[in-house]
């Protein structure tokens, strides 16, 4: 066993990670950032449609699936997640969509003191490099590069056009004044490729100072009392074991972090009895609280040929497609294929929009298969659920994966936004003009019509839209894991800095939170070693 020494430990070299380590080294300490994946050298991580190929890829994909959702009929979701530099950041759709300043004002309203918008607005924009350029709400310059579509879709435009005809605003900016109304998304990506927080961050004069150890499975944090001393990975070396003359960041996910504190003893008592682990900090909150946004598709036969489906199955089509591309970087391989949204309110005493539909220039079996002709899905997505769910190990050993369980659909609230959501897609898609580019409807089926049966269609067809936040609970009460400086409640030389720290999920994609917050992380980290706490 190896043995060293370093100023911080960033476990997970994800969105949030990446983040964090490049700040931390940045500002010239010495970090050891552990990933247990590999390098992003597969081809596809780098074409922006290209992530439908890592969907499913065990090789850059821990491909986790859910325990049977007790609600959507015992079925089990898939649970795509990033394993290789990058993390979820590197396979993701790359959307960039941050969320509404009521969100962060939720928080602080919940006592997460500096997480009302105020407090977050200013990373969001230290870390962008907004391709409009710089005004009140973005920046410029920063480590993530943001930019818009680069070629209208029509089929985007007719989506667009009939949301308009619903009475629903035009939208040119979803992180801007406003997030209702419709209109195209931006992605995070440079010049027609992907950038993650891996290209981002991990490079320039920051690399100096950081020691990346790839394919480091950790498997536990140490502790000596109450306090974070280390960390001990294994990798195809052997076992290692370093020590954090400052803190320990843990930056695993909305999986993995809960499933690193429980392994390192930090959790509910009963659980790690369960296992056998010898429970160091019983600490409830860890592993609960686990949110989700829930999807569900209507899915179309297109008039129009120029689905991502027609890329897929005319393989002339596709090639010229993929050789423009490789030439100038444009073209629909330099796009996500989800071009468009439309934010709506899903009834009357809604305050604001809590319903995200999206138009998908494609129509796919579950693990993204096209199907063999052209299609598109309008997927209605609920952005604010009630129902909360859990992250738990089932063992002792890091390799085997946690159970995963989002109790989708417990909340009738819940299944009421679905229903109007689903609705509203269906509004969109027999509305002028994109009722033209509809040939036929092929799910849920002109049939299904009553309120029964769509539900039972969203609890057969349902879909977790791969957005796990909240199962490290920032917060102040009994069940928080981490307090408003993300530090383990409880436990010193620890912090938790990812998704899993949110309270309450945000309003949109999740990634350019994650982001955030591991840029906020560091400047409250930085802030403490400066005053010496």
């Amino acid at each position: 066993m190896s043995a060293d020494s370093h100023d911080f430990i960033v476990i997970g070299a994800g969105s949030a990670g990446c983040a964090v380590a490049g700040r931390l080294a940045g500002a010239g300490h010495s970090v050891l950032l552990l990933e247990a994946g590999g390098k992003d050298r597969n081809p596809f991580i780098h074409i922006p449609l290209g992530y439908s190929m890592l969907y499913a890829n065990p090789s850059v994909n821990w491909c986790y699936t859910s325990a049977p959702e007790p609600h959507l009929n015992g079925r089990r979701l898939f649970q795509p997640r990033g394993k290789v530099l990058g993390g979820t950041g590197a396979i993701n759709g790359m959307i960039y969509m941050r969320g509404q300043p009521q969100d962060f004002d939720g928080w602080a309203a919940e006592g997460c003191t500096g997480w009302g918008w105020d407090g977050v607005l200013p990373y969001f924009k230290s870390c962008e490099d907004q391709e409009r350029g710089a005004d009140d709400f973005h920046g410029t310059g920063g480590p993530v590069a943001v930019s818009d579509i680069r070629t209208e879709h029509r089929l985007g435009e007719a989506f667009h056009a009939a949301s308009e005809a619903l009475g629903v605003p035009r939208n040119p900016d979803f992180n801007g004044a406003t997030q209702e109304g419709t209109g195209y998304v931006q992605t995070t990506t440079k010049n027609g490729r992907r950038w993650s927080t891996a290209a981002g961050y991990l490079r320039g004069p920051a690399k100096r100072h950081i020691d990346l150890r790839l394919h480091a499975t950790v498997q536990r944090i140490e502790l000596e009392g109450r306090r974070a001393t280390g960390v001990t990975w294994t990798d195809r070396a052997g076992r290692h074991s370093a020590t954090a003359r400052r803190e320990v960041i843990l930056c695993g996910g909305a999986f993995n972090s809960p499933q690193i504190l429980q392994l390192s003893g930090i959790g509910p008592g009963a659980l790690l009895q369960s296992h056998g682990i010898d429970t160091r900090h019983d600490l409830p909150g860890v592993g609960e609280n686990l949110q989700d946004h829930f999807g569900i598709g209507a899915e179309y036969r297109s008039n129009v040929r120029s689905t991502v489906n027609d890329l897929y199955n005319n393989k002339l089509k596709g090639g010229l497609h993929l050789l423009r591309y490789l030439l100038f970087r444009t073209g629909p391989f330099a796009d996500n294929g989800n071009y468009s949204n439309t934010f709506i309110r899903s009834g009357p005493d809604i305050d604001r929009p809590d319903m995200m539909v999206t138009f998908m220039a494609w129509c796919t079996d579950e693990q993204l298969r096209p199907h063999p002709f052209s299609g598109f899905t309008i997927l209605a997505e609920h952005m604010r659920p009630n129902s909360r769910g859990h992250v738990r190990i089932t063992g002792p050993d890091p390799a085997t994966g946690p159970e995963i369980q989002f109790n989708f659909f417990a909340d009738e609230a819940d299944r009421q936004a679905a229903l109007a959501g689903l609705k509203f897609g269906r509004k969109i898609a027999a509305t002028e003009p994109m009722a033209a580019c509809v040939d036929y409807e092929l799910s849920p089926g002109p049939e299904v019509q009553g309120d029964d049966d769509l539900i039972a269609y969203c609890r057969r067809n349902g879909l977790s839209l791969l957005h796990p936040v909240g199962s490290c609970r920032m917060g102040v009460g009994a069940d928080a894991v981490v307090d408003p400086r993300l530090r383990v409640h409880g436990i010193t030389g620890l912090r938790v800095a990812d998704a899993s720290i949110m309270p309450r999920i945000v309003t949109g994609n999740t990634n350019a939170a994650a982001i955030m917050i591991g840029e906020k992380a560091a400047a409250l980290i930085l802030e403490d070693a400066r005053a010496g706490a």
